[in-house]
C-alpha cells in the first residue's frame, strides 16, 4: 500500500512539471508568433548611418557663433561625414554657418560625439525659436529646435534739434529685457563714424538707457532719410532710420536771360520750432569754380524770418550762358546751418 501511495505522489509531481513546461513553451511560442509581425518594423537597425543633435548652445557674450554637439549612435552601421550646419528661422530664411571649428566636412565614427563651433550671427534673431540642421553625406541628418537668448538692443530716439545745435545731435540707446550687459563700440550715421560723448566703448547695463551726443554737422542731411547704427562688442546691433528735419530752404533760383549780371535767390526759414537764422554768406559753384557773392540785396548778414525772402545776388554769369551748365548755390547762416540747391544757367 505504501508503494502504491508513493507512485501516485510521483505521478502528480510529474504531471505538475509537465503542465508548467507546457505553459512556458506555450507562452514562448505565443510571444514569438506575436513579435514576428512587429519585430521587422520595431527592432530593425538602420541600414544607413545617421546622426542626432544632442545639444545647441547660444552665448550672450558673443552673437557671432553657437555650439552644436552631434552624436553618431553606437548602433549606426558606419562612420558618417558631417557636411553642413544650417539654421532656419521663423521668417522662412535658411542660413548656412559661414565656418565651423572643427572645419567641415568632418568624419564622426559610430558611438562618438563632437561639438562644433558654428559661426553665424544670430543678433537679428534674439529671443526667437530657430531650427539647427545638420546635413550628412549618404545618411540621415538631424534637426534641433532652440530658443536664442533675449538681447534687446534698441535705439529709442534720434534727435536733430535745430534749437540746440547744427553741429551735433543725440541718440538714445536702450537694453530693456536683455539678459546681460553689452559693450557699445561704434555708432555711425549712414555708415560714417562719428565722434561720440560719452566716449566708446561704453558699457550698457541690463534694462538701462544711455544718451549720446554725436558731433557732426547735419545740415547736408536736411529733408533726407538718415540711418543711425549702433554696434556692440558682443555682435549685437541696432538700427533706426528717420527723416532729418528741414531748417533752411532754397525755394527758387532764377537766372533771367535779359540780365546776366545777377540772379534771384528765394530763401525761407522752415525750422520747427522757429529759430533765428542770420544769412551770412552766399556762394556759387559752377564747373569746379567757387564764387563768393560779394554784393547782395538786402545786405548780409540778414535776419531771415519765416516768410520767404528774395535776394538779388550780383554775379556775371554771361560766360556760362552758351554752355548750358548747372550752378550750385549754397546759403550759409551764422548759426551753422547751410543749404545747397542746383539750377541750370539758361
Amino acid at each position: 500500500m505504501r508503494l502504491i501511495h508513493d507512485v501516485k505522489g510521483v505521478s502528480r509531481l510529474v504531471l505538475i512539471l509537465l503542465l508548467l513546461i507546457d505553459f512556458v513553451l506555450g507562452a514562448l511560442l505565443s510571444y514569438m508568433w506575436t513579435m514576428g509581425g512587429y519585430a521587422p518594423r520595431e527592432f530593425h537597425l538602420p541600414s544607413r548611418a545617421n546622426v542626432t543633435i544632442e545639444s545647441v548652445e547660444f552665448y550672450v557674450e558673443d552673437a557671432t557663433f553657437f555650439n552644436v554637439t552631434l552624436l553618431n549612435p553606437s548602433y549606426s552601421p558606419s562612420a558618417v561625414a558631417i557636411e553642413q550646419i544650417l539654421v532656419s528661422t521663423n521668417d522662412g530664411l535658411l542660413y548656412k554657418a559661414t565656418n565651423t571649428q572643427p572645419s567641415l566636412p568632418s568624419t564622426l565614427t559610430s558611438g562618438n560625439s563632437q561639438t562644433f563651433k558654428a559661426f553665424w550671427n544670430w543678433a537679428n534673431y534674439t529671443g526667437q525659436t530657430v531650427n539647427v540642421i545638420a546635413f550628412v553625406a549618404d545618411g540621415s541628418g538631424a534637426t534641433f529646435q532652440k530658443i536664442t537668448p533675449s538681447m534687446n538692443l534698441t535705439i529709442a530716439s534720434v534727435n536733430f534739434d535745430p534749437t540746440v545745435s547744427a553741429t551735433n545731435f543725440t541718440v538714445t540707446v536702450q537694453s530693456m529685457g536683455s539678459q546681460t550687459f553689452m559693450n557699445l563700440t561704434r555708432i555711425t550715421i549712414n555708415g560714417e563714424d562719428i565722434t561720440v560723448s560719452p566716449f566708446l566703448p561704453y558699457t550698457l547695463n541690463v534694462n538701462a538707457s544711455a544718451t549720446f551726443i554725436l558731433t557732426r554737422t547735419w545740415s547736408y542731411l536736411q529733408g533726407e532719410s538718415a540711418t543711425v547704427n549702433v554696434e556692440t562688442l558682443q555682435g549685437f546691433t541696432a538700427q533706426k532710420s528717420q527723416v532729418v528735419p528741414e531748417v533752411l530752404k532754397v525755394s527758387s533760383i532764377i537766372f533771367h536771360p535779359t540780365n546776366t549780371s545777377s540772379f534771384i535767390l528765394i530763401v525761407q526759414n522752415v525750422a520747427t520750432p522757429q529759430i533765428s537764422l542770420d544769412i551770412s554768406q552766399i556762394m556759387v559753384n559752377v564747373q569746379g569754380e567757387t564764387v563768393i557773392i560779394e554784393s547782395v540785396v538786402p545786405a548780409l548778414p540778414y535776419l531771415l524770418q519765416q516768410d520767404p525772402e528774395i535776394f538779388t545776388c550780383s554775379w556775371n554769369w554771361s560766360n556760362y550762358a552758351e554752355q548750358g551748365v548747372k550752378a550750385t548755390v549754397t546759403v550759409y547762416t551764422l548759426q551753422g546751418f547751410f543749404v545747397s540747391s542746383e539750377a541750370s544757367i539758361p
